[in-house]
């Protein structure tokens, strides 16, 4: 429906914050309206612009607004129609700006509805200065009254609905999508376990789940969600702060919510006081260690070592430990790769052969803390035994099946209890390290699914190693030069 009259070029800007239902038809009939204005003016319209789902007034930037300025600054049109100007922008600032923009260049604004924009009248900038007055004032009111009903619905419990779906839950947030909520409630367990975020962000990558934007699962995501409060079914609050924003930190739990748990609220703090734990943040830099050995290593000298890195001749760079050469004495360094993973064997091979109940009792003995872990991985012990006495027996023809399924059930109760209870205390500040790897199916997954900083605590609580002089002109790693220093005996 261009025009072909020559009053002048025109600009169409249309706008409508969200998108949702079918709005976007309302971004249609402004165009409509608009382009039938310029027509009945007499003017042509030379280009279209439309930010669609974009506000006003959170100040976020709108591409196709900043391509009509653009436009208006180049001085190629004569005028910019929009529906009402209040989609133009809805503070006061962003109008008296777009008319200084206007001003020298003679352009005006015609609305389909309500008052245009003339920069040079001397009325302009007062009607300007009251149409955003109210609009932005229109704008507040609105967000007011959201935030009231979101604040509402939250205190009385009611699920969430409406825009991006909650992970675990359909749209309408209350029903269960059993694969992720699957998914949800296996992580937690496995954060209980020692199980790093890494290790269960690649297990959901494996299998194929992705983010609810489709995205690929991420560390951050994993806890984002393991976090949230939502999927143990509990009701959240975010009040504003100072400046007015409603971030994550500040939520507040305001009661049981009207959806089914996916993690039950019990297991749900369990997870939290995990997270929490800053041992398990391993994304720091700085000061804090990245190489499992860094400060824990001790040079022939005393002094703990660091890793360092140098070019090679043949390109890359080579890691190694070395102190800082404080004290008098003779100095070595040593491959890091080489230590580490010679470290990792050996505690990994000692914990094997190490009885841990019996080492958490020589531990609490030593450091003055409750015996009450040592007990219960004692009694853990002894429910394994009888458990697989218990198989035998039954294969063997020695324990009736019914007897059998009476006692095990007695056995596996209890042995759910105690590993209970052992998960809880392992997570406490003063748990000694080893008591992370008290309920491990083996030590090796347990290592695998440990972060840095977990592991690094378990070989300081265990052992010294130290670092002694190697042979002149040896280019391979020779284990001998490490000297091994247990702290608990072998039992």
């Amino acid at each position: 429906m261009a025009s072909t009259s020559t009053n002048g070029t025109a600009a169409i800007y249309t706008r409508i914050s969200l998108d949702r239902s079918g709005e976007g038809v309302g971004v249609e009939r402004q165009e409509e309206a608009c382009r039938q204005l310029a027509e009945l003016h007499g003017y042509a319209v030379a280009e279209t612009f439309c930010d669609n789902s974009i506000s006003a007034y959170k100040g976020v930037e709108r591409p196709r607004f900043k391509a009509l300025c653009d436009l208006i600054e180049s001085g190629e049109i004569d005028r910019v129609y929009v529906y009402s100007t209040d989609r133009l922008a809805r503070r006061t600032r962003d109008l008296l700006d777009l008319m200084d923009l206007m001003r020298p260049r003679g352009v005006t604004v015609h609305a389909v509805t309500g008052e245009g924009i003339d920069p040079a009248s001397a009325n302009g900038a007062l009607i300007t200065t009251i149409l955003g007055a109210v609009a932005e004032q229109e704008s507040a009111h609105k967000a007011e009254r959201i935030r009231a009903a979101y604040e509402q619905r939250a205190h009385s419990g009611k699920p969430k609905t409406g825009g991006r779906r909650m992970f675990g839950y359909e749209i309408d947030g209350e029903t269960i999508r059993d694969d992720e909520a699957a998914m949800l409630r296996t992580a937690a367990q496995q954060v209980i376990d020692g199980i790093s975020l890494r290790s269960i962000t690649a297990e959901w990558n494996d299998r194929g789940f992705t983010s609810t934007r489709g995205n690929r699962v991420d560390t951050v995501m994993i806890r984002t969600l393991l976090k949230n409060p939502y999927i143990a079914g509990l009701s959240t609050w975010n009040p504003a702060d100072g400046d007015g924003r409603r971030l994550v930190r500040n939520r507040q739990i305001v009661g049981e919510g009207e959806w089914p748990a996916i993690v039950e609220p019990a297991m749900w703090e369990r997870v939290q006081a995990v997270l929490s734990d800053p041992t398990r943040v391993t994304n720091r830099v700085g000061n804090r260690p990245q190489r499992l050995m860094s400060g824990l290593l001790r040079c022939q000298c005393g002094e703990p070592m660091y890793r360092r890195t140098r070019p090679r001749k043949s390109g890359g760079r080579y890691s190694y430990y070395s102190c800082k050469r404080v004290r008098s004495g003779t100095h070595v360094h040593i491959g890091s790769d080489d230590v580490d993973e010679a470290v990792t064997a050996l505690v990994i091979e000692r914990l094997k052969k190490t009885d841990i109940a019996a080492a958490l009792a020589v531990a609490t003995r030593t450091d003055g803390r409750s015996g009450e872990l040592a007990e219960l991985t004692a009694e853990r012990s002894d429910l394994l035994a009888r458990r697989d006495a218990l198989e035998d027996a039954v294969a063997g023809g020695e324990v009736s099946v019914a007897a059998f399924g009476r006692a095990i059930d007695r056995v596996e109760a209890r042995l759910a209890e105690v590993g209970e209870k052992i998960e809880e205390l392992a997570v406490t500040a003063d748990a000694p390290p080893l008591a992370g790897v008290a309920t491990a199916e083996s030590i090796e997954k347990w290592w695998e699914g440990a972060d840095l900083m977990r592991r690094r605590a378990l070989v300081d609580f265990l052992v010294t190693v130290t670092v002694g002089p190697g042979k002149y002109g040896a280019k391979k790693f020779d284990p001998s030069r490490l000297s091994v220093d247990w702290h608990l005996p072998e039992v």
